[in-house]
């Protein structure tokens, strides 16, 4: 039986606001930039040919399967915007933005209620506020539906832990975490994997037979079996061992995907999730000092960020977005060391004037550097006009004097007394740089991350019936067919197949995404019209033989 709820009515207003303005925030022009290569224009083709086609169960990219992400969370964006009537650049970003500020508003009232108004407010704060969360909330992708789900999920079993009455979280958990698997993959299970290394570590093993572990299973399973069903009467047993046995195997040893060393993480969690990560140190130290008298919550979300942690940095595969399952653990407990502050459970202040007075140092030496080097090092990739065309000297002018300004601001806090004025400007500092980013910044380098300038151009280049072939990487460079609805018919992995396809007696159009291979390959002949693009790393060609 489920026990009636008792709200806290002033909380849920301050995290119902709370997350109108993080939607608003994430929200706020995102129309104005388009889709930045390489994963956003290739998952938003993914629903485009999806709601275009009606293939739900199998996902497609240029017609043919595509095998690297099962299909669920490609559905939804394509479910989502054929209610609003067309799938655009809003559309199709706007899933992840909903989830994301609500993953913020949810977590904020749970941990809220269950510790202090105060905590849950400053956690909700300071995960809306992280950087890699933020950035990868306001664009396409898969970890945040995943993080949304197993998170809500290894709250839901942790509670299960005291729960002898029911067995409805357990089940709500396992569901949650087979949705999970079919957004991404079956990473989603780490929260049973937590919930065991918590209950080892606390000596809390026999509470494990609270959770509805059999029940739990069967809702996991129906809910991943009605896919596979589904699959392998579509599909057959190839694609759900290239999608999900290959894929599971390739990544967790690091043969495909993004293989890094074991230390990864330990330096790239504490840059992607800046400005927050400059206190990692001292509310570490902090919660090792106190670790006898912590709260059972704040004890599980330590082991909850150190056992992930170290899990993932054993992966073979790991990218900075991978580590977004830490993030909640790691707001709350930089959320709870502020309250800390404001308890006056905290009386010396080192532990937050050192750190930003080395954060400071650091932006104010970076500011400057871009003042001064900044213009020489965009020389050194585009001329001089685009510079001027496309504002890259307003974005370096920007950047340069938002970092000196808030460097001095940083330095500042090294004479103040107040931990809330700390927080205060830490806060503001990433506000700030969401709003410029979003109104200078990305409009700005928009140029060289879109792929609609080669999908306009190719749009106006092609005649009827003209073959349209590429050369390069599948993933990398299928964007531009969401801009344009013109696939590509043939994919070519050799010189040989290239130079065959160019000598054709009809005119074809080929997409290179590599020039210099191009250039170091084959001579341009009279009569090509060739266009040069730069899209993110790559450095595209669009070739229009014009033979006939």
């Amino acid at each position: 039986m489920i026990k009636r709820i008792n709200y806290d009515k002033k909380l849920l207003i301050y995290t119902l606001i709370l997350t109108v303005i993080v939607f608003s925030l994430y929200l706020f022009n995102i129309w104005n930039y388009d889709l930045w290569s390489p994963d956003e224009p290739r998952y938003s083709e993914v629903a485009r040919e999806m709601l275009a086609e009606g293939n739900w169960i199998i996902p497609h990219l240029n017609q043919e399967i595509y095998y690297e992400k099962p299909p669920l969370y490609f559905g939804i964006i394509a479910a989502f915007s054929a209610l609003v009537g067309k799938i655009t650049v809003t559309t199709v970003r706007l899933p992840g933005i909903i989830l994301g500020s609500l993953l913020v508003g949810i977590l904020s009232y749970y941990y809220g209620s269950k510790l202090e108004r105060r905590v849950g407010i400053l956690m909700g704060i300071v995960l809306a506020t992280i950087g890699n969360y933020f950035w990868f909330a306001m664009r396409v992708n898969l970890d945040i539906p995943l993080i949304f789900c197993t998170t809500i999920a290894m709250i839901l079993l942790y509670e299960q832990l005291e729960d002898k009455d029911s067995c409805w979280k357990s089940c709500l958990a396992f569901l949650l975490m087979g949705v999970a698997s079919l957004v991404k993959s079956p990473v989603a299970l780490l929260p049973v994997v937590v919930i065991l290394v918590y209950a080892a570590i606390s000596k809390e093993l026999a509470k494990l037979k609270n959770i509805a572990w059999i029940k739990g299973f069967i809702f996991f399973a129906v809910v991943v079996g009605i896919w596979i069903a589904l699959v392998f009467k579509v599909a057959g047993y190839n694609y759900f061992k290239v999608t999900v046995i290959d894929q599971l195997f390739e990544y967790s040893t690091g043969a495909q995907g993004h293989p890094n060393p074991v230390y990864y993480y330990l330096i790239n969690f504490p840059i992607e999730a800046l400005p927050w990560t400059i206190f990692l140190i001292p509310a570490a130290y902090y919660l090792w000092k106190k670790r006898d008298t912590l709260p059972k919550l704040i004890q599980f979300n330590c082991i909850w960020f150190m056992s992930i942690l170290i899990i993932l940095s054993f992966v073979g595969s790991k990218r900075g977005i991978y580590l977004l399952q830490v993030y909640p653990a790691f707001a709350l407990l930089i959320g709870w060391y502020f309250s800390e502050f404001s308890k006056k459970q905290i009386e010396s202040l080192k532990g937050l004037k050192i750190p930003v007075l080395i954060f400071g140092i650091l932006i104010l030496i970076a500011g400057i550097f871009l003042s001064l080097q900044g213009f020489d090092l965009l020389e050194k990739e585009f001329s001089t006009s685009m510079i001027r065309e496309y504002g890259f000297t307003t974005v370096i002018k920007s950047l340069s004097l938002f970092f000196i300004i808030w460097g001095l601001l940083f330095l500042s806090l090294i004479f103040q007394k107040s931990s809330k004025r700390v927080f205060t400007v830490t806060l503001t500092f990433s506000v700030v740089l969401i709003l410029l980013m979003k109104t200078i910044v990305m409009p700005s380098v928009n140029f060289v991350k879109s792929e609609r300038y080669l999908a306009d151009d190719l749009a106006v280049l092609q005649v009827a019936d003209e073959e349209v072939g590429l050369w390069g990487s599948h993933n990398n460079d299928s964007g531009f067919i969401f801009y344009n609805g013109i696939y590509y018919d043939y994919i070519f992995e050799s010189k040989e197949e290239v130079k065959k396809f160019l000598d054709n007696s009809k005119g074809v159009i080929l997409i290179v995404s590599d020039k210099d291979k191009f250039y170091n390959s084959f001579e341009v002949k009279e009569g090509w019209l060739v266009r040069e693009y730069k899209v993110g790393s790559n450095d595209m060609l669009l070739i229009k033989t014009m033979n006939n």
